[in-house]
């Protein structure tokens, strides 16, 4: 539905229930109706409003909580609560930070790393953000936080910037954390690489300045209660075993998760760069590194912010990080002796990894 649509129905739906004493009620209600057609920040707006009005009734404050927290992605208030993620993005951006300079970050979120650039010494941070209420709730943020004078926040995708419209200048960093638990979620390999032609000086920076998905053999003892069914009650449901999922999200702190082998690493992207994308296919080879039993393939990131400052998600004991890695499992559990190598295959296509097993290399 057309934004003019959107606000035509909310404003002739608004006048029409403003004279009721439900009026809050039915704003939510309006709310939830705007955000089925995509009117996003429209609903937010209507949320907010319904609030206001409602003179502290607790029941329409909740109903409209649980409608706006709907209206964007929930990983966005655990990846900002993470120390560890917040303290390195600090570093870094203090270190890379020129002061006096004009700097781009891709993905604004709720505003935190434009903020620190910005105190770091950036004379003029540019920042997008595609969600329209995100980038309304960063405005925001920004402004009372007393940066809203040197943080311009856009409310569109990175392509769809233009120097000398959105940008004063072709900026001198580009930075973001626009990187998912398989690095490649949010597409982040086109919308560098666009960056780095259109929007950026030449021999531009880059924070992270490169990444890596690397992939080692594992055990988690949850394998056998939702990657793999056999029979239930004496019932052969085999067939079943075609439609499970082919991964898994677990934690990196996941008591049940054991690395196997040494790590490999399957890709590297160099951000201070990177052209145009393209899909890639690799093996690698993984050897166990003590006798037992691998359940699966398990693939992390490494996001390096710069020389000194790395963020990644390997799976380890009292490791902490909001975001998780990925395990492959296999189709059955393998017994291995320490030194046995299974050689691994991977591929990518720019979105998304895959990973699956060749088999035992040497016939071990």
């Amino acid at each position: 539905m057309a934004e003019e649509s959107i606000e035509a129905l909310v404003g002739k739906f608004r006048n029409a229930l403003r004279s009721r004493p439900d009026y809050p009620q039915r704003l939510l209600e309006l709310a939830a109706v705007v955000a089925q057609k995509q009117g996003l920040l429209a609903a937010f707006e209507l949320c907010r409003e319904a609030i206001a009005e409602s003179n502290g009734n607790p029941e329409v404050e909740v109903r409209a909580q649980r409608l706006a927290s709907g209206l964007v992605s929930p990983y966005h208030v655990r990846m900002m609560n993470d120390p560890a993620r917040t303290a390195a993005w600090d570093r870094a951006l203090t270190r890379a930070v020129l002061p006096g300079s004009h700097v781009l970050e891709i993905g604004t979120g709720g505003g935190l790393l434009a903020m620190m650039a910005a105190r770091a010494g950036a004379a003029r941070v540019t920042t997008c953000e595609r969600d329209p209420v995100l980038a309304e709730l960063a405005r925001e943020i920004v402004a009372i936080n007393g940066f809203a004078d040197r943080i311009a926040v856009i409310a569109k995708r990175s392509e769809d910037l233009v120097v000398g419209v959105d940008l004063e200048r072709p900026a001198e960093l580009l930075f973001g954390d626009i990187f998912g638990t398989d690095l490649l979620n949010f597409e982040p390999l086109a919308a560098i690489a666009d960056a780095r032609q259109r929007l950026l000086i030449p021999g531009a920076g880059a924070v992270p300045s490169f990444a890596t998905i690397s992939l080692a053999l594992a055990h988690w003892r949850g394998y056998g209660s939702i990657a793999r069914i056999d029979r239930v009650d004496g019932f052969d449901f085999g067939p079943f075993q075609r439609v499970l999922p082919s991964d898994f999200t677990l934690g990196i702190d996941d008591p049940e998760l054991t690395l196997q082998s040494d790590p490999a690493i399957a890709f590297r992207f160099d951000f201070c760069a990177l052209a145009a994308p393209e899909a890639e296919r690799t093996s690698v080879l993984l050897k166990a590194s003590a006798d037992g039993t691998v359940t699966g393939i398990v693939q992390w990131i490494n996001l390096q912010l710069d020389r000194d400052t790395p963020l990644e998600t390997r799976p380890g004991e009292g490791t902490r990080y909001f975001m998780g890695c990925r395990f492959y499992p296999l189709r059955a559990p393998l017994e291995l002796r320490k030194g046995d190598t299974l050689k691994v295959g991977a591929a990518h296509d720019g979105r998304r990894p895959i990973v699956w097993l060749y088999g035992r290399v040497g016939g071990a």
